[in-house]
């Protein structure tokens, strides 16, 4: 009886209930709080609830970074992160991280020497599910189950090497004691606080035991309040590192950040408590999470289990909104009819440009069954109801087992103004054809090959071309003028000039003439692309 009235007491202060499914990803609306999002904006200031790192590599002797902080220093935050494979958005590698206020938890995704598999390797002393993602020496390798099965020895586990980063705030975790049973304490926060030597604990009943009950029981409303979780607020934010340390070579950037505001006001709000456990228990009442064509399959490739949830089409706003609508709102926050920026290639330099273009919501429109072995039509792809505004059968294809999306349009300028009037347009090796990006994640190769051999950042799986052309050769102008650097604009309109949800940067390397006999001096920058937005 006690337990009852203190779960009720809390749910109060929380506000109303609405929850998602029977027993999978708990949705908890913050009806009571002054602010409740009913909107998703992509935040100028790089801080928020949701946020994606647009390209990890692993590639040839590519290493990334990602430092992950909570700017919140008064709430923890029950965080999920997930690893999608470039060639086709699968899942690679998720679970999740218990942060505490103000706290910065860090990784290291490098290729493993043996089984060539990326691995991730922390020495962070932040808690984690399962804890044994706390790793500094092994590491933690990523997983292929979810891979097309045809792939097999080091191309199955290339798969692995590439792609992007889910990351987003599950719910909020504040300072509070709470008690289930007389005598025993049940105290989330204190948990996952780090303690004066920098260690969070990570033990008790509550973390080693509550996270990781029965679904069935930790989906009980009133545990779920009586465990500490409340509607997550915004604060989190990531940085990523791309090195190559047989160049010497590095790239940075911010993970592009979405946040739940309220509409009226445009500040920030809570959105909902989007917890599931991090467990391999098969998941019922999907169709109310997540939109993932392949999960919502009626024979699914695989049994989906409940680490497959939180997703980013996961409801997080209020409104009553559909796990589809949910993926619409947030492609539509990313959306653009065009991506502008430079490129360098300069051959005195040893110039090279890629350019990386992602779309970290295309999964909830279109993916693949790897059962389907017919010729690519459209049986060969799954897709759901919404959002047909992105990305629909009339622009995307299948090509050599990855899907592709076409209808963007190229134009490029030299660094004199010349446009490229009267040349062609041609993906090396140099046959007309239409441009399409292959791959959720794909890199393109400005004058130049998507190889690890000549690739600026190694790219090897997500082309952007069709089969066996894999780069951008701009061709010459005049007498011998060649297009080797300048600015290019793609045209990306999309489904009736919707555009398309992209988030993604160019990376550049050149090579210091004027350095000595074997002393490496290679210099790399990256810059971020602008937009165009419908």
């Amino acid at each position: 009886m006690r337990k009852k009235i203190l779960a009720l007491s809390i749910a109060s202060m929380v506000g109303g209930l609405g929850f998602v499914g029977a027993a999978n990803a708990i949705v908890i609306d913050g009806a009571a709080v002054a602010t409740t999002a009913d909107t998703l904006v992509t935040s100028r200031d790089g801080i928020g609830h949701i946020l994606m790192v647009p390209y990890f590599t692993a590639q040839g002797s590519n290493a990334t970074l990602i430092n992950l902080v909570n700017t919140d220093t008064v709430n923890g935050k029950a965080v999920k992160v997930r690893f999608r494979g470039a060639a086709n958005s699968d899942d690679i590698f998720d679970f999740q991280i218990y942060m505490s206020p103000g706290d910065v938890w860090t990784g290291n995704v490098s290729r493993n020497a043996t089984s060539g598999l990326a691995t991730l390797t922390t020495a962070d002393n932040t808690c984690t599910l399962p804890m044994s993602v706390r790793n500094a020496t092994a590491g933690t390798a990523f997983v292929t189950t979810r891979l097309n099965p045809a792939l097999t020895g080091d191309a199955l586990a290339s798969g692995t090497r590439e792609g992007y980063v889910e990351i987003f705030n599950m719910a909020d975790i504040p300072p509070q004691a709470l008690t289930l049973t007389a005598g025993v304490a049940q105290n989330l926060f204190s948990a996952i606080k780090h303690r004066a030597d920098g260690v969070a604990p990570c033990n008790g009943t509550t973390f080693l035991d509550t996270l990781k009950l029965d679904p069935a029981t930790v989906g009980d409303a009133e545990n779920l309040a009586l465990y500490g979780f409340r509607v997550p607020t915004t604060g989190l934010f990531a940085n990523w590192t791309i090195i190559n340390l047989a160049d010497a070579a590095a790239f940075g950037g911010a993970a592009e950040a979405i946040e739940a505001r309220v509409a009226a006001t445009n500040v920030a709000g809570t959105g909902k408590i989007v917890f599931s456990p991090q467990m391999p228990t098969a998941a019922t009442g999907l169709a109310a999470a997540t939109a993932d064509p392949i999960l919502l399959l009626a024979s699914p490739p695989f049994t989906p289990a409940f680490y497959d949830l939180p997703d980013l089409s996961t409801p997080y706003t209020v409104g009553g909104i559909t796990p589809a609508t949910q993926a619409r709102n947030l492609s539509r926050s990313l959306a653009t009819t065009a991506v502008i920026n430079e490129y360098f290639t300069n051959p005195a330099v040893g110039g090279g440009t890629d350019w990386v273009i992602s779309s970290p919501t295309r999964r909830y429109s279109v993916a693949l069954d790897y059962r389907i072995v017919a010729p690519a039509t459209a049986g060969t792809r799954v897709y759901t109801v919404l959002p047909t505004d992105y990305f629909t059968s009339a622009n995307t294809s299948v090509v050599n087992g990855v899907v592709c999306v076409s209808g963007i349009t190229p134009s490029y300028y030299d660094q004199s103004e010349r446009p490229n009037v009267g040349e062609d347009y041609v993906v090396s090796p140099g046959v007309p054809t239409v441009l399409r990006f292959c791959g959720e994640t794909s890199v393109l190769s400005i004058n130049g090959t998507s190889t690890t051999a000549t690739s600026v950042v190694g790219g090897a799986i997500p082309q952007a071309g069709v089969t066996g052309a894999t780069g951008v050769n701009f061709g010459t102008l005049g007498s011998g003028a060649t297009f080797s650097d300048g600015w290019m604009r793609l045209a990306t309109p999309g489904i009736g000039g919707n555009g398309l949800p992209i988030i993604g940067q160019a990376f550049s390397k050149a090579r210091s003439g004027a350095a000595t006999a074997g002393t490496l001096a290679n210099f790399g920058v990256n810059i971020e692309h602008r937009y165009v937005r419908p």
